[in-house]
């Protein structure tokens, strides 16, 4: 355990002795066995070696009076590094306006992923393929490899939505008739949160801004639209950008990161009738790169579940992500199949780049959940992992199965 795990602990504990009578807490508890192919992709896990795994989250809220609430959720994985996802103050119906206010690290209003990232309510192992993919834009320079993908598998790619989806900032939030509406400052974006920033603070100069607006005109359909833009790229000065694997030495100097935006709309809808449920989630996104070059995806996700009996149930999900081409000029050594730095080479030979800046995936799963008990669920689900613009797919499609216990 870390010492920023107790101190957080201690805050919790010191704020349920204020409020023990209106103290609440719940959580969930899983453990998992996953087991994939050992192919040459970001999806194998543990590079195909079968592992047993678990995962501990727990709700601790703390109703401080009736219209003010402390909120957290704490994950816990078999790395034993504690995860605040949730450490937030809530204000409701602030002077009687029916506005509501969370402040601290709170859940961002973008699309509807809800209580889905929850192995409970989760009918899979993963988050959605949108949540969940790390593209070839490196975290730790911004450089773009597109013909070398294993680079993307270390894990030093940006994602187009940072999985949960949690960041520090102030969310305002409401209802006003059969609409929903949230809007949020934040650190870091949509794509790159800084909860984990270094000392947990901005990273920017500028604020991440997050908007989203529901409608539910009937009881079990509920529409929603949602738009975030705001500088996605760490506050350094040295970065070299490497386009298609090749380096452009004079990408980023004496431009500020805050210049370099991210923007990505979403369109998301939840059904549900009967024992049929229906979850579907699409964006678009951009960001802005060197010499005007605009760096886009969009990607989908389409989930489908139906309860035959209160005890099984079975669900289905399908995702996706296309990538832009881009282009730009390089030097290429045609001798060696190289590229190099300096702007004349060995060869002398110059010519155009144009390609998409990521290989385009599809996933589709399928899962099975049997409810062994009111509080035990047991899980087994497959994976199909396709990565597509590529000679041979790698192998890297996912078994797993996995028990939840609800308290």
């Amino acid at each position: 355990m870390t010492k920023r795990f107790y101190a957080i602990a201690c805050a919790v504990l010191v704020l349920c002795g204020k409020a023990m009578p209106q103290f609440i807490i719940n959580g969930q508890a899983s453990a998992a066995f996953v087991k994939s192919n050992d192919g040459e992709s970001q999806y194998d896990f543990n590079e195909g070696r079968g592992s047993f795994v678990w995962r501990w989250d727990v709700f601790a809220d703390a109703e401080i009076s009736d219209n003010i609430t402390f909120l957290s959720n704490i994950r816990l994985l078999q790395d034993q590094i504690p995860h605040i996802d949730l450490f937030a103050l809530r204000i409701t119906d602030v002077a009687s306006t029916g506005i509501n206010v969370q402040a601290g690290q709170i859940d961002l209003p973008f699309g509807n992923l809800g209580e889905q990232r929850f192995p409970k309510q989760n009918p899979f192992y993963q988050l959605p393929l949108i949540h969940e993919h790390i593209t070839s834009l490196c975290r730790s320079d911004y450089k773009v490899w597109t013909y070398t993908p294993e680079y993307a598998a270390s894990g030093d790619g940006v994602r187009l939505l940072d999985q949960g989806l949690y960041d520090l900032g102030v969310k305002v939030y409401g209802s006003v008739g059969m609409f929903d509406y949230g809007v949020a400052l934040i650190n870091g974006m949509t794509s790159t949160t800084g909860t984990y920033s270094p000392g947990g603070l901005n990273p920017n100069h500028g604020f991440g801004k997050v908007a989203r607006l529901a409608v539910t005109p009937f009881t079990g359909l509920t529409v929603g639209v949602s738009y975030a833009f705001g500088p996605f790229m760490k506050d350094e000065s040295d970065y070299i950008a490497i386009v298609g694997g090749r380096p452009d030495t004079s990408a980023f100097y004496g431009i500020a990161p805050d210049n370099y935006l991210q923007h990505i709309v979403g369109g998301d809808m939840n059904f549900s009738a009967g024992h049929l449920s229906f979850l579907g989630e699409a964006i678009y996104n951009s960001w802005d790169y060197i010499h005007s070059v605009k760096l886009k995806a969009f990607g989908y996700s389409a989930m489908i579940r139906y309860a035959f009996t209160p005890r099984f149930s079975a669900a289905l999900r399908a995702g996706g992500i296309t990538f832009n081409k881009i282009s730009g000029i390089s030097e290429y050594v045609a001798a060696t199949n190289d590229w190099y730095t300096d702007p004349v080479g060995p060869s002398g030979k110059r010519i155009a780049f144009s390609d998409k800046w990521d290989h385009d995936v599809f996933r589709l799963e399928g899962a099975t959940g049997i409810r062994l008990d009111e509080s035990l669920l047991l899980k087994i689900g497959y994976q199909w992992n396709r990565t597509l613009g590529l000679s041979k797919d790698p192998a890297d499609n996912v078994l797993f199965v996995q028990t939840v216990l609800s308290f």
